[in-house]
């Protein structure tokens, strides 16, 4: 979208004049301050700010309808005197209902190239059209074009299944079948397509990467997915014994021009061209380029974590979760002291290694590498202990460390080359079989198997692998991806699960193996909505339909049910209700998460989460999931205020009653009615679910293990001047700069009052923040351009007074004192790696300490 706006506005050079500008910035920091290098700095400044706003471009969040109307009336908008035009809602986008608007005078230019000479007599699903106009505003790095792209129909498979069949399209509630054998028709290569290794290699070189990936996932005009590294060419002589294929419009191709096949699945408006010739002259025509958004990594972690998603359904018992938390408890017990080496492991994993230092930011972890003293700084420290307290907030929602890895699904290439070719389809996986050359290698043929975002426990899959030499030949560049076999129901089981970059969780954990069900997959039917040639008006109610995010809503409240069930025995009627509800909620997660996309979606029933919705028999008032579980309040700060006070006023009014206690009323054998009454109300009226659920019971013993744990602090003086130069500086300047902080210190006051009034999202707020940091930066820079100056200025500034923040420092000068360090360290780094004679011992395992030398890096 951005490279569309600046072809059209005449600044191709955008990207460029940016590079351009800031290796003049960076020249001029090596230079000695005076009056003409401050008027340059402050005038490159302003350019880079001009360069990098965007204002055709404009992101509106749509607080009512009637508000949306309003924008989208004939007369339009202005900011800043710049009339603005709706041009679309992402998929994404549409869930925060955040609509993209641009400049009235390029709106109808934007149009014509995002629609990309399609055949507009065509019927779509409104919806449909605007999610496949959206993935122009998918970051993506453009790539060389392809010799020849062969568009191929999908794969589709035949066999019969073990299904539970959740439908609500004819009834007001979802009605679930079980069903024997029921005959399934996949799409087995849903979302994905093939690459030659030769088009892998030179991609892969041209995006900086010296190995050739498994796959790429790929963006074009209406075009979305993966395509995975395969010879399709060795395919056609060894086993086809032919060159020619048909593509999806019915044209011969000889498959050995190609090198680059993509589905009908991929290519969602294939219908709406002639033939690839004519869907390829009109993304020439209209700017279109093949564009990368994701690379297959050369290699996969060791390690990973879970979440409560994964876990809330699994049966553990107290022995069974004290053994799943222990590697996140040891590992953070491990840190506390003041070794700067278990520091490092902590703060960047236990596979860390010299390209962590150089893809890091200039931040205190990496001057850690750079010199262990720093460990004794007062900010660093403060820093490592807040992190360490976040780890052990995550670790009592469930982020919990486990051996594995994500990886991106691929359905089996070899089934897709069979169809291509038009040949018997058996592929080289049979149904329940799985190939994943990461854990053949590390000798493991089952795992467990995850999705995000999960409902019930039929969501978890356990894979079973293959490794023949037939395998390995075939699937030889694929070496990081989860390959799926063609004749079972694992996509429906991981939710709804497609090959168009979906990633898995996979761990061999043996308790989380050991808790595993193995239960049939879900199959949730859904009703499209009709189809019909779109117009704006359309457009515009499928944005309206879209907006709000139903999915994170619906998580939620399954959650909160598996609170309720486990106050239930497993065979009573309320336990089968509850369980009912439960995977009923995937079909309603199903649907919010396909909203966007023109499935029709009925919302959950009120009266399963909602107190006030619910009818007033009591048994029914019970199975209501209105509470958040306990374990909540470590994820939500305002619920964790409620409940904390709650707490607090209610043990303050039982000592006053009966002299004791709410936890020594509870271990009373006898109580009078009087107190049987007040701890009957106290639980009715507690603010979150203290049910014993799993994912509680996991919480309470994880803050069992940390209640007692208390921070070091280092008690050894910290020489600030490590981080400075020996170069003096101007004492003028020096008073600049305090006015500077002093005005900083003020902003952030004011910033940080308004970030807690406002409810932005994360993202929202780390951009803000860089903002923020950013300009102080720059004022910085105009008052002294010497970087080396101006750091030795802030260090000095904030580190002789222990009250001053030190984060200004870091922000502002944290590439310098990075500089610093490496001088006075001859450029050598230090960091921990896997050794079993190694004589540091961390999370279970041993390491010793290597050293590399770096070069000094500049922009």
């Amino acid at each position: 979208m951005f490279r569309f706006i600046d072809r059209i506005r005449g600044t191709k050079e955008r990207e460029q004049d940016l590079a351009r500008i800031k290796l003049e910035i960076e020249r001029l920091k090596a230079l000695k301050t005076n009056a003409e290098h401050k008027r340059t700095m402050k005038k490159l400044h302003e350019e880079l700010k001009n360069l990098k706003f965007a204002d055709d471009y404009l992101l509106v969040v749509i607080e009512n309808n009637k508000d949306y109307d309003r924008l989208n009336s004939s007369k339009a908008f202005s900011i800043n005197g710049k009339k603005y035009k709706r041009l679309l809602a992402t998929t994404g986008g549409a869930k925060s209902s955040t609509v993209i608007y641009v400049s009235k005078d390029i709106h109808s230019l934007l149009e014509k190239r995002l629609n990309n000479g399609r055949d507009p007599n065509k019927e779509l699903v409104p919806a449909k059209l605007e999610a496949y106009k959206a993935l122009a505003c998918s970051t993506s790095t453009p790539v060389s074009h392809p010799e020849r792209v062969l568009v191929v129909h999908d794969c589709i498979t035949e066999f019969g299944a073990d299904i539970i069949q959740i439908d609500d399209t004819e009834t007001e509630y979802p009605r679930i079948e079980s069903r024997k054998n029921e005959p399934i028709q996949m799409n087995m290569s849903d979302g994905f397509g093939l690459i030659s290794p030769a088009l892998s290699e030179r991609w892969a070189t041209e995006l900086g990467h010296a190995y050739i990936p498994s796959g790429f996932c790929i963006r074009n005009s209406f075009c979305k997915g993966m395509v995975f590294t395969f010879d399709y060419h060795e395919f056609a002589d060894r086993v086809a014994g032919n060159d020619m294929v048909d593509d999806a419009w019915g044209n011969p191709v000889d498959i050995r021009e190609v090198d680059l096949i993509i589905t009908t699945s991929m290519l969602k408006l294939w219908s709406s061209y002639n033939s690839i010739d004519d869907y390829l002259l009109c993304c020439g025509y209209y700017g279109y380029t093949f564009s990368v958004t994701k690379v297959t990594p050369e290699e996969l972690e060791d390690e990973r974590h879970l979440n409560y998603q994964f876990i809330q359904s699994l049966q553990l018992d107290d022995n069974e979760i004290g053994e799943l938390i222990r590697p996140t408890v040891d590992s953070i017990k491990d840190v506390l002291g003041e070794d700067y080496r278990k520091a490092l492991l902590f703060l960047k994993g236990i596979h860390i290694h010299e390209n962590d230092y150089s893809n890091s930011p200039d931040d205190y972890i990496k001057g850690l590498m750079v010199d262990p003293r720093l460990i004794d700084d007062p900010f660093v420290r403060n820093k490592i202990h807040t992190l360490i307290r976040k780890r052990m907030n995550e670790a009592k929602i469930g982020v919990l460390r486990v051996k594995g890895n994500f990886s991106i699904i691929s359905g089996d290439p070899y089934t897709l080359c069979q169809s291509i070719f038009g040949l018997p389809l058996t592929g080289l996986l049979s149904s329940g079989e799985f190939y994943s050359r990461y854990w053949n290698e590390h000798h493991v043929d089952r795992v467990a198997c995850f999705r995000a975002p999960m409902t019930c426990h039929n969501n978890i899959k356990v894979l079973r692998f293959q490794n023949t030499d037939e395998m390995q030949h075939w699937y030889r560049y694929m070496n990081t991806v989860t390959i799926l076999n063609s004749w079972d129901t694992t996509t429906h089981s991981l939710n709804g699960a497609d090959m168009d970059s979906d990633q898995v969780l996979t761990t061999d954990n043996h308790t989380i193996l050991g808790a595993i069900q193995e239960l049939d997959a879900i199959v949730c039917v859904q009703k499209t909505s009709a189809q019909k040639i779109p117009d704006e008006k359309d457009l515009i109610q499928a944005n309206k339909d879209s907006f709000g995010d139903l999915i994170g809503f619906t998580t939620n409240k399954i959650t909160s049910m598996f609170d309720v069930l486990a106050n239930y025995e497993e065979h009573s009627a309320e336990y089968q209700e509850m369980m009912y509800r439960i995977q009923c909620g995937q079909h309603y997660q199903q649907n919010a998460i396909d909203q966007a996309k023109g499935i029709e979606c009925k919302k959950m029933p009120k009266h399963w989460y909602d107190i006030r919705a619910a009818v007033t028999d009591e048994s029914a008032l019970k199975m209501v999931a209105h509470k958040k579980p306990y374990f909540f309040i470590y994820n939500d700060p305002e619920q964790k205020k409620e409940y904390t006070t709650y707490v607090e006023k209610t043990s303050q009014k039982c000592l006053q009653l009966f002299g004791m206690t709410v936890d020594e009323l509870y271990s009373k054998k006898e109580l009078s009615p009087d107190q049987e009454q007040f701890l009957a109300q106290y639980e009715q009226r507690m603010p979150v679910s203290t049910a014993p659920s799993v994912m509680n019971r996991l919480c309470h013993q994880v803050e069992d293990e940390f209640n007692k744990l208390k921070l070091k602090q280092s008690e050894s003086p910290f020489d600030h001047t490590i981080l400075m130069s020996t170069k003096k500086y101007s004492q003028a300047r020096y008073k600049e700069i305090q006015r500077l902080y002093q005005m900083h210190n003020e902003e952030l006051r004011s910033y940080m009052t308004n970030l807690r009034k406002s409810k932005v999202k994360k993202e929202e707020r780390s951009a803000r923040w860089q903002l923020f940091v950013s300009r102080f930066k720059e004022q910085a820079l105009e008052i002294c351009n010497n970087e080396e100056d101006l750091c030795n200025m802030i260090v000095d500034m904030c580190y002789r007074n222990a009250e001053k923040s030190k984060q200004f420092v870091w922000d502002v000068s944290g590439d310098q004192i990075i500089r610093n360090l490496l001088l006075s360290n001859e450029h050598i780094i230090h960091y921990p790696v896997r050794d079993r004679d190694g004589d540091i011992e961390y999370a279970g395992k041993t390491f010793k300490m290597t050293q590399m030398h770096v070069k000094e890096q500049r922009p």
